[in-house]
């Protein structure tokens, strides 16, 4: 089993729509620019959506930060789960 996880390092507008680029997070989905950074995007979301520790999904899959693309295609989404530790 692969432990990675992603620990967040901006704020963001929320948007009702999920059209376009972005992230849902907390059940709101935060529009994002293609050409915009993957991972400090992701993590600078996370963060001011109050998540420590986190999974990165995309299409269904989970995104491991050592897979994460360099940036945000047109289109694309992605949804942010809080990681749940078990024990």
């Amino acid at each position: 089993m692969n432990d990675q996880v992603w620990n967040p390092s901006e704020n963001y507008d929320e948007q009702e729509s999920g059209e376009g680029s972005g992230i849902r997070v907390n059940g709101s989905f935060v529009s994002i620019e293609a050409g915009s950074s993957f991972a400090s995007t992701v993590t600078e979301t996370a963060k001011t959506a109050g998540l420590g520790k986190f999974r990165v999904f995309m299409d269904g899959e989970e995104v491991k930060p050592s897979e994460a693309p360099d940036v945000f295609t047109e289109n694309m989404q992605l949804d942010l789960r809080p990681y749940d530790v078990a024990g």
